[in-house]
């Protein structure tokens, strides 16, 4: 067989002579350079002894102080509440709601924002100069400027307009800053377009890296901080600790993933046995259903959705431009925007304080499970979340004006939801 013309021979009985630093490289029909010099020659000089270097990239103190800060955070911030609703009309049908509004940062995206930042610091991403990007509507953005205040980091929130005033002015008692996108432009595309002036920054993009850094593979099941480890430690006494499902909107879509990752890998785990599955809600402007039914990547809404922090207008490609394991969700539910503000609305009044939009869509979908259970005589547990309270959103969702404006209505889902919930009776609004 002919050889090529520029080959390298590796010659096992000749290994002292390898181990001197030195590259044999055959001269046979070997070309040469204009100056006249082989490339074998070329070789040896490049790997002529052996070689040595370190490069610290970032302040390896700061980074080290930077983690220990990160951890002890996580620690001291403990476990959020596990609420329980029992249904009026079954007493075997049951709704547990993670209350992540009881995080140091008042939502469930105080997870997210610490995996970013923590996965950021490990890889040796960020510094003690960073400034920080993120593209939100808001409650990352909340999470992500209060580590970046404990870490004494810059951060900036690029954000469409139109998101809660109120969350907003949240950004900024962490310390963040809030910046708009142009009219036409994603927050994304004018993230790039500020870092190609900021040597200093960097894009923490939720929306690709989320499912890449929550912590669902921990070693132990029962020591994970993922949330679905949490939900599972609180169950453990109740008469039902195997729920049936786990109910979640999609904003980034790491959430959700992290929760499928581990109903998989942990569902036999010491004997649990618990076959739980993911349901998944979308609201009403978004291309997340559709995009689970057809596996089409490239749909695209020209409109974003009413219901902050969950939907996507497109495209959807896991692990670029969302978050979301199409594979991890067993079913998903297209949630009108009006029965999202009456489930809202109805699990304010049944918890006792108010709650944001995105948890009335989750608790749609509950009520959604907990029906089709009802219909098929079958008794269990469904497991959603409250996202955050409804203080942020006094300006929008609790305004009757802003309702109004926006073309919305929930008050005949507000009807038939009540009635569903005393009675067991479902009717469509």
């Amino acid at each position: 067989m002919k050889k090529p013309d520029i080959f390298v021979e590796y010659n096992p009985t000749r290994r002292a002579f390898l181990n001197s630093g030195l590259l044999l490289v055959s001269s046979l029909a070997l070309p040469r350079f204009a100056g006249g010099e082989s490339l074998s020659a070329s070789v040896l000089a490049l790997t002529r002894a052996p070689r040595e270097a370190s490069q610290n990239f970032t302040d390896p103190v700061w980074t080290r102080e930077s983690i220990r800060l990160m951890w002890s955070e996580r620690k001291r911030s403990g476990v959020t509440p596990l609420l329980l609703l029992k249904a009026p009309f079954n007493k075997n049908l049951h709704i547990y709601l993670k209350n992540e509004a009881k995080s140091p940062t008042g939502s469930l995206k105080h997870r997210v924002a610490w995996g970013l930042i923590m996965s950021a610091l490990v890889n040796g991403a960020i510094g003690p100069q960073t400034h920080l990007y993120e593209a939100t509507s808001g409650n990352t953005a909340i999470g992500e400027a209060y580590f970046a205040s404990i870490l004494g980091l810059k951060f900036t929130a690029v954000m469409r307009p139109g998101i809660s005033e109120l969350k907003i002015k949240a950004i900024k008692q962490y310390g963040g800053e809030a910046a708009f996108a142009p009219a036409g432009m994603a927050p994304a595309a004018y993230i790039e377009q500020l870092l190609l002036t900021d040597t200093q920054g960097y894009n923490l993009n939720q929306f690709a890296n989320t499912e890449k850094v929550l912590d669902f593979f921990d070693a132990d099941a029962d020591r994970s901080m993922n949330m679905a480890a949490e939900v599972y430690r609180q169950l453990e006494m109740e008469d039902k600790p195997c729920p049936e499902w786990f109910v979640a909107g999609a904003g980034s879509g790491g959430t959700a993933t992290s929760i499928a990752r581990y109903l998989r890998k942990w569902a036999d785990f010491n004997g649990r046995n618990c076959p739980a599955k993911l349901a998944v809600v979308d609201p009403e402007d978004s291309v997340l259903f559709d995009w689970y039914t057809t596996g089409n990547e490239t749909l695209r809404i020209p409109t974003g959705s009413r219901i902050e922090g969950i939907g996507s207008s497109g495209p959807v490609v896991f692990g670029k431009t969302f978050s979301l394991l199409r594979q991890g969700v067993s079913h998903m539910i297209k949630v009108p925007d009006n029965a999202s503000l009456a489930a809202m609305q109805l699990v304010s009044e049944l918890v006792g304080f108010e709650v944001g939009p995105s948890t009335g869509t989750n608790f749609y979908g509950a009520l959604r499970l907990m029906e089709r259970m009802q219909r098929e005589g079958r008794g269990g547990s469904i497991v959603s979340i409250i996202c955050d309270e409804g203080s942020r959103y006094k300006d929008k969702y609790y305004n009757p004006a802003w309702i109004k404006e926006s073309g919305l209505n929930p008050e005949p889902w507000r009807n038939a939801l009540t009635k569903f919930w005393k009675t067991g009776s479902w009717v469509e609004a």
